[in-house]
């Protein structure tokens, strides 16, 4: 009668034989080689409890030094998941979304997972095109930061994780209205009378809750929001803040809140071209606190909303969800970053000066 080889010892160096040469390790190979059933590999490999330290020990060693590979496709197949998840951006050009999918990777990295990339570039029916296409592709679950999150949600094949406060949807989001706040607060505590708002997309979530943390805060301060210090732009780019930036200082803004980093740089290049000293005639504050706000040449105050932070909390509840789990939104809270381009008041690390 044919006896199994008895189990050796995470200590014992596996056998190495090769397989021949192109010929790819197969679990059973792994199985045969470490004198255990294959459906003790299959456990061993996924982290399985039932499966003692030792034998998992060594049978990991022997998958490595087999080069085995897993095959996801029949794992996938096997437990009706492909351990991929769909995120959806609306404009890569933007950096506070590198930050945001930086957040995400992380935590799906570590639980073994992957993610599909998708750009809507604002577009409804894109979006709407590019959900459904990751859908098909079978990813376990969508994270969306767009402004027509709805859209998505309508598919309701897979659990969605938005980056918007929508009621009754798991989210992870920031508190927008606190640091809109947070932003015209500090512009009133440095002596500015005529704080101009500049804004685009209102059809975007955060962007709505900013605009209501503006005009609330002015009211606070015992001031009323007049529609010419608020202008509207084309979209949220460098380009219409420009435009929209010449607008509010024609109206005698002496302060501009931008509903984002790249708007307020776009602001400030257009104040100063217009003759402005930074801050001393005009003073700008962004939100995002993206990586180009520390710039030297910008040196721009703005709301920071801890974004990798943000990206990793939305992976973590699209987990949880895969898992068939309830669990409750995640809202952070912003903090003020103060820098040159918005400080009357106190020292200050530099100012930007008029174009001769």
């Amino acid at each position: 009668m044919q006896t199994r080889p008895p189990l050796r010892s995470a200590q014992s160096p596996p056998v190495t034989a090769p397989l021949a040469t192109g010929e790819a390790a197969r679990l059973r190979d792994v199985a045969e080689r470490a004198g255990v059933s294959v459906s003790t590999v299959s456990r061993a490999l996924s982290g399985d409890s039932r499966i003692s330290t030792p034998t998992r020990e060594l049978v990991q060693e022997v998958a490595t030094s087999m080069g085995y590979v897993p095959d996801m496709v029949a794992r996938s197949l096997s437990l009706r998941r492909t351990s991929t998840v769909g995120l959806i951006v609306e404009d890569l050009r933007n950096p506070f979304y590198a930050d945001l999918a930086r957040g995400v990777e992380e935590v799906l990295t570590a639980a073994g997972y992957s993610y599909f990339l998708a750009h809507s570039h604002g577009d409804t029916a894109r979006q709407r095109v590019v959900a459904e296409r990751l859908v098909e592709r079978r990813v376990d679950a969508l994270l969306v930061t767009v402004p027509y999150a709805p859209e998505v949600l309508k598919l309701r094949r897979v659990p969605v994780v938005t980056f918007d406060r929508i009621a009754g949807q798991v989210h992870a989001t920031t508190d927008h209205v606190a640091g809109a706040k947070l932003a015209v607060s500090h512009l009133v505590e440095q002596g500015y009378e005529r704080i101009g708002l500049l804004y685009g997309r209102p059809d975007y979530l955060p962007v709505a809750a900013r605009i209501t943390g503006y005009r609330d805060a002015l009211k606070l301060a015992g001031r009323h929001a007049s529609g010419s210090l608020e202008v509207r732009c084309a979209d949220l780019s460098f380009e219409a803040a420009d435009e929209g930036a010449r607008r509010l200082v024609d109206a005698g803004a002496d302060a501009i809140f931008a509903i984002n980093d790249v708007m307020a740089a776009g602001a400030l290049g257009a104040v100063v071209k217009t003759g402005r000293r930074v801050p001393d005639d005009v003073g700008v504050i962004g939100y995002d606190d993206t990586p180009i706000a520390a710039w030297p040449f910008l040196n721009l105050s703005s709301v920071a909303q801890s974004t990798a932070e943000m990206g990793m909390a939305a992976a973590r509840l699209a987990l949880e969800m895969i898992d068939g789990k309830h669990p409750d939104s995640v809202l952070l809270e912003p903090r003020l970053v103060v820098r040159g381009s918005s400080t009357r008041k106190g020292p200050r690390s530099g100012r930007l000066e008029p174009i001769a």
